[in-house]
């Protein structure tokens, strides 16, 4: 079953009950793998083992991370989870559509959802990491919801998408979020170097190209050849005689 290589990851969380709430809720769904991003304190404390009631070896089994970087190094798909809208979140799609699009990439590669903290959610910076962007609907005078129901609702949408899409033919291997980051660093340092970026705010501009290129779901070899043409670009530049 694709879940099995789904992984759920909470980013900054600081809520320890919270924690235990939502190892129940992917366990209910058949979600094992948990990672947690610098959190507030250990997922084994008591209060989270509490609310984890029978799932307590999912706390058991969560690897904590510094960097989200790290915990999706492994990676090839992420989804990012966003409730605020605004510039850098426009294109987000709900979780239905996110479901049937991750239960097709996971037949070949490691996806990640990541959740962030209870108060502020997500940073932009968390998700320049991300593919996709979903949010859940819900009612505008109260659309916030508890940290652990958003990971039950996206993680029923997966299971259920799980048992009615077919296993698809066209399922390839993307490439690893290491891969990417080391392709986005490779091409900022060009692009830079060609004078394409501003150099006060290169990063306005490589989000552009984040989204580009996370729409083209990229595989390894792909990936490979965009850094050769990255080091073509930098080598001929190296030809160029100086100019006087």
């Amino acid at each position: 079953m694709q879940t099995e290589k789904i992984r759920i990851v909470l980013v900054r969380p600081q809520g320890l009950m919270n924690i235990g709430s939502v190892a129940r809720a992917m366990k209910n769904m058949g979600f094992r793998e948990l990672a947690l991003v610098d959190p507030a304190a250990s997922s084994l404390h008591p209060d989270a083992r509490f609310m984890a009631v029978r799932a307590q070896d999912v706390l058991e089994g969560a690897r904590v991370f510094s960097r989200l970087a790290d915990a999706v190094a492994d990676c090839t798909w992420m989804v990012g989870t966003t409730r605020r809208r605004g510039k850098g979140r426009e294109s987000v799609i709900n979780p239905r559509q996110m479901a049937e699009e991750i239960i097709e990439v996971a037949q070949q590669n490691r996806v990640a959802v990541v959740f962030g903290p209870e108060d502020k959610g997500l940073t932009n910076r968390d998700l320049d990491l991300c593919q996709r962007l979903v949010t859940i609907p819900a009612h505008e005078e109260f659309g916030s919801l508890n940290l652990a129901q958003a990971v039950m609702v996206i993680c029923y949408e997966i299971y259920v998408a799980a048992y009615l899409k077919e296993a698809s033919p066209r399922a390839r291997r993307l490439a690893a979020s290491e891969e990417m980051e080391g392709m986005y660093g490779h091409m900022e340092e060009v692009l830079l170097h060609i004078g394409f970026l501003d150099e006060n705010n290169p990063k306005r501009m490589m989000a552009v190209l984040r989204k580009i290129f996370g729409r083209a779901k990229l595989n390894s070899r792909e990936v490979k050849i965009i850094r050769g043409i990255c080091r073509q670009v930098n080598w001929y530049n190296r030809q160029k005689p100086p100019q006087i």
